[in-house]
């Protein structure tokens, strides 16, 4: 929350600079230049490996958009949050049509990281989504109940042990029946919405599919370095 009325003051005083190379904007978040390098992403994906879940996305995972979600994560860059939910809503309503039983549901933070930051950054998209597109956010449905080392530390195989059996189904009802879409900031492995859908599972929705503001490649055995840098 400090740093969040921090950057307040700053951009009060200076005008804004581009989050990624640190341009003078005039007032926008990224820079004509910045923005040009980020890269769509056409269509969705599927989670590797275990379960053939969609990932909607409206971006791949690329320099601009990490430092956009660096911003957003660690430096109280909120204001990303329109921007990105609104690329993030049209990804979404821009696939086959769902049903009017669609919920949302972010992925859950940690109490203590909640704490220390003041907000849920996958929460601010989920809730951002859900007014622009006008389905219900169901904010409770899923709760985390320990806190995991950063998966940017930790190769594949621990990133799929750190989260193992670290989220619970808190409301059943809400899901149960339903086609859900999990939401979170980013996409990498995988790890940490597979271990989400996991836990949905218990309430058997009628499908999952993931949106996040940006995912890798998938269907490569590792990911990029640049890709996995500062997330957690």
């Amino acid at each position: 929350m400090v740093r969040g009325f921090c950057r307040f003051l700053l951009d009060c005083m200076f005008p804004r600079t581009c989050v990624s190379c640190g341009c003078f904007t005039g007032g926008n978040l990224v820079c004509g230049l910045c923005r040009g390098q980020m890269v769509r992403a056409d269509e969705a994906s599927l989670l590797p490996g275990r379960c053939s879940t969609d990932v909607i996305s409206p971006f791949l995972a690329g320099d601009v958009l990490l430092a956009l979600v660096r911003f957003l994560k660690f430096e109280g860059g909120t204001a990303v949050v329109g921007w990105l939910g609104r690329e993030m809503a049209a990804a979404l309503e821009a696939r086959p049509a769902g049903t009017c039983n669609t919920v949302i549901v972010p992925v859950p933070l940690h109490w203590t990281r909640l704490m220390r930051r003041g907000y849920d950054q996958a929460g601010l998209l989920a809730a951002e989504v859900s007014r622009r597109t006008g389905i219900p956010l169901r904010p409770r449905a899923l709760g985390r109940m320990r806190r995991t080392m950063a998966q940017s530390s930790l190769d594949r195989g621990n990133r799929r042990n750190n989260v193992a059996g670290a989220f619970r189904l808190r409301s059943a009802g809400q899901i149960r029946g339903r086609d859900v879409v999990l939401v979170d900031d980013l996409v990498t492995t995988g790890e940490t919405v597979l271990a989400c859908c996991l836990a949905l599972s218990g309430a058997r929705p009628s499908s999952v599919a993931v949106l996040c503001a940006g995912r890798a490649r998938m269907g490569k055995n590792k990911v990029e370095r640049h890709d996995c840098h500062m997330f957690e």
